[in-house]
């Protein structure tokens, strides 16, 4: 039998085709499945991942940040068990050791949870927050240290009605230099200092932010305005049922 030279180049040349189509097909494949991993990590999986340890926010204002942040990826209902124990064991970081001697890792997770049901069968969700610009934070020199506050208004809604919920949150500097969450009050009612939430923030802000909500006073309604012919809705806003440092917040009028 003769041999065909003709024959062997085109099935060498098939075989040559069908694995660069094979290579293409792996790099195409496993290029989406990189984007799908990127999109989800610009969410709750990007928030959660910073490691505190070695990336601690520097500033006050740059710790309510990153705990509004926190806060505002604990609503989404695709989250998952893991996610929510990662987002709680992040903002427990940024409590001051007294505010988390008064809930154990557990209590808090659980109540976290419950808390994030009762929201997510609600239909509400947080749309936007803002931080006090640096410098409205307050700064002085109390009998517990060396304390901070600043505001923190959270957009939040309500199937179709939105409102606002400002916190007053006072921080105190640990032993190693750092802010740490000590409390928090609502500031909706006795003060007009919080800063008006238009879902902005200006780009010096935002250099300065290093990088969520309030988990306390568990059964505060808020005033609601409502527009002419609207729908009464009684708004309760859902927190994690953590009780308040009850110390005299500077710069409160008090």
């Amino acid at each position: 039998m003769k041999n065909n030279p003709g024959k062997g180049k085109i099935i060498f040349i098939m075989v040559l085709v069908l694995l660069v189509f094979l290579v293409v097909f792996y790099f195409v494949a496993n290029g989406e499945r990189k984007d799908e991993q990127l999109t989800k990590l610009s969410s709750t999986e990007a928030t959660i991942q910073r490691d505190l340890s070695i990336n601690y926010p520097q500033t006050p204002k740059a710790v309510v940040r990153y705990y509004a942040e926190l806060s505002q990826c604990m609503y989404d209902p695709t989250n998952t068990d893991k996610e929510v124990e990662m987002i709680a064991e992040q903002s427990r970081l940024l409590f001051d050791d007294e505010l988390k001697a008064r809930q154990s890792d557990a209590d808090y997770l659980a109540s976290l949870k419950n808390t994030i049901a009762a929201f997510i069968n609600d239909n509400r969700k947080i749309v936007s927050f803002t931080v006090s610009p640096s410098s409205e934070v307050v700064y002085d020199k109390l009998d517990i240290g060396e304390v901070a506050t600043l505001y923190c208004t959270y957009t939040m809604q309500k199937g179709s009605v939105s409102y606002s919920d400002p916190e007053h949150f006072l921080l105190r500097k640990d032993g190693d230099g750092r802010w740490k969450i000590l409390g928090w009050q609502s500031a909706s009612l006795d003060d007009t200092r919080a800063p008006k939430d238009d879902g902005s923030q200006t780009a010096e802000d935002e250099d300065e932010d290093e990088g969520v909500m309030d988990t306390g006073n568990p059964d505060v309604k808020e005033d609601v305005p409502e527009p002419e012919g609207a729908p009464v809705v009684d708004i309760k806003k859902p927190t994690v049922e953590i009780p308040t440092v009850e110390v005299k917040v500077p710069g409160n009028g008090q």
